[in-house]
């Protein structure tokens, strides 16, 4: 077993106080029985590299996610796949890091694709575990390094326990369904996925991609439009409605809260098969206007 694959797997129980304070990225599956990945992606130790959290993204796709980590000081970009099997009890789960296949990402321009040095599987991992991947180290020992948590939206850990503050302030996306004028959207009706982070996305077929906050951003093109409450988001697109109802909260406590949005009409997938696509970024700036 190599080096890499042990650190991994000691540090799944140590590394969660760690995770807990930037944790504001997150992804879930439906073959992953409730179990929702938390990551947060640090430089360590800080000094000439900053900023020492490191800013994300997750490209959704049935059984298999993608998480992409931005360095923007060296353009470069980090990525993998996930493939998460939880046990039939639902105790334990065993999680794939795998090579980046996701068809519908592309490299910004003049920026490089890094792969990781191991791809290893992480066994016997419990709600509450903090798996760190070593995605670079350099020969200085300055390291960038990915923390994956494992939890419930309905336990949470008490070790993740902070205070508030305005990094925590997440929009969540679980397994929504769309209405449009009031009439539900048959490809959402049985739609599994779920994302969370400060901003989020969905693609609706024939209409684009709607990318999604709680704060206003004139640079990128947010306005706001439209309301969240309780379990519901809500805004227009001209003449039409969408509502999106999901399967928990999608911020804290109840609101109404106002909604920002960026409209790409002209945002396609690569899979045309693709009726309905969700994903999420804790900066805005990683998703507008890419794929």
């Amino acid at each position: 077993m190599s080096n890499n694959l042990i650190r991994v797997l000691l540090l799944a129980a140590a590394a969660t106080t760690l995770q807990a304070q930037d944790g504001g990225l997150g992804v879930t599956d439906p073959s992953w029985n409730g179990i929702w990945i938390r990551f947060a992606t640090k430089v360590e130790p800080g000094g000439e590299w900053a900023p020492r959290v490191l800013g994300g993204a997750v490209l959704t796709e049935p059984g298999k996610p993608h998480h992409v980590i931005d360095d923007p000081i060296h353009k470069r970009t980090f990525g993998y796949d996930l493939r998460l099997e939880p046990s039939a009890d639902g105790l334990t789960a065993q999680l794939h890091i795998e090579p980046l296949h996701a068809p519908q990402f592309s490299v910004k321009s003049g920026w490089t694709l890094m792969g990781l040095p191991k791809y290893p599987v992480i066994p016997n991992l419990r709600i509450g575990d903090t798996v760190a991947l070593d995605l670079l180290v350099n020969s200085t020992g300055i390291k960038i390094v990915d923390y994956l948590t494992l939890e419930r939206l309905d336990r949470p850990s008490p070790e993740r326990a902070h205070d508030f503050s305005l990094a925590d302030v997440m929009l969540s996306l679980d397994r929504p369904r769309v209405l449009l004028n009031g009439k539900l959207l048959e490809s959402s009706a049985h739609f599994q996925d779920g994302a969370a982070a400060s901003v989020v996305w969905i693609y609706l077929q024939g209409h684009g991609r709607y990318v999604l906050s709680l704060f206003p951003n004139g640079k990128l093109g947010f306005r706001k439009n439209g309301m969240t409450a309780a379990n519901t988001m809500t805004f227009r697109d001209g003449p039409t409605e969408i509502r999106l109802e999901c399967a928990g909260s999608v911020a804290p406590g109840d609101g109404p809260y106002n909604l920002y949005v960026v409209h790409e009409p002209d945002w396609r997938p690569y899979s045309a098969q693709d009726a309905i696509e969700i994903g999420s970024a804790d900066n805005a700036a990683l998703v507008i206007g890419k794929h």
